[in-house]
């Protein structure tokens, strides 16, 4: 042999060695934290006929995070039968829409494999099937679920039947187990309630952006949240809402300095908040006094 083909042979194995990817030569913790970076259908799609031990390590070991929105509807069936042949429970699940998730929560092969559900963040459902979703007595989703994110389009039932107060007043409930973060981009009104329920340590009204102008503002006036809603959240340690209008506070001041028999309450239990962030929302007319405290 030639030295010019003897050294073309060296380079070739060099190269071949060498192009054994480092990622393969990792120890499994650290291939799982990696794998936390995708949800349960990437990773099958990516790593799934690679190697045996990556396979393993889905089916075995891998946390299960389910957004089914990137599920093509031709692979969804697919998807279903690798999600049933994993032995870990499914802990966050991403839904746009019904129909899909309807089909795996309802379906007997996966209704006790969703029954340790942690994470949950919906849009464009109606709310009398999130309810129905949420507080399903074979799911039983109440009692395991710590997040849930109310998105996009969340609307009440054509028929009136359930309407998002309804939900709302449930979510903030005694109903829920261990529910300790709420993300909503709505709040209408809530009854005044006799004592505290909630184990609610963050809730956030309202779509959280940079722009003042966003259109998906949640109004909600200071009234209700000192009065209705605070005294709900004993646990509250994070509160962040988009607006809030003072209007209403101040119209309720003037009626009670105007009343003949004034009574002064506190309804507010004390609570021990760390994060107040708020766009404010005042009639320009009506004189303001505001100390700004920084907790």
């Amino acid at each position: 042999m030639s030295d010019r083909k003897r050294q073309k042979t060296t380079n070739n194995k060099i190269l071949n060695t060498s192009s054994i990817t480092k990622f393969e030569q990792l120890p499994n913790e650290l291939i799982l934290i990696c794998f936390a970076y995708f949800n349960f259908y990437e990773l099958y799609e990516i790593f799934s006929g690679l190697k045996q031990r990556f396979n393993q390590l889905i089916q075995n070991e891998s946390n299960i995070h389910i957004n089914l929105a990137s599920i093509p509807s031709e692979k969804f069936l697919t998807f279903c039968f690798q999600l049933n042949q994993c032995k870990n429970y499914p802990l966050s699940i991403i839904a746009y829409g019904k129909h899909k998730l309807n089909l795996i929560l309802e379906d007997d092969l996966f209704q006790e494999k969703f029954s340790k559900l942690k994470s949950l963040s919906l849009s464009k459902m109606n709310v009398g099937t999130i309810d129905r979703l949420i507080f399903n007595e074979t799911t039983k989703l109440y009692q395991s679920l710590e997040r849930l994110s109310l998105l996009d389009k969340i609307r009440e039932d054509r028929e009136g039947s359930f309407n998002i107060d309804r939900l709302f007043k449930n979510l903030i409930s005694s109903k829920m187990k261990s529910l300790k973060y709420l993300k909503l981009n709505y709040f209408h009104a809530l009854e005044k309630r006799e004592k505290p329920l909630s184990h609610l340590e963050t809730i956030i009204i309202g779509n959280i952006s940079d722009n003042y102008n966003t259109k998906a503002r949640a109004n909600i006036f200071f009234y209700t949240l000192i009065e209705d809603l605070l005294p709900c959240l004993p646990k509250l340690k994070n509160l962040i809402i988009n607006s809030i209008c003072f209007e209403d506070f101040f119209q309720r001041q003037r009626h009670k300095l105007s009343s003949t028999t004034t009574t002064t309450t506190n309804s507010i239990l004390p609570l021990n908040l760390k994060i107040l962030p708020s766009i404010i929302e005042i009639n320009p007319n009506i004189p303001l006094n505001l100390k700004l405290i920084k907790i």
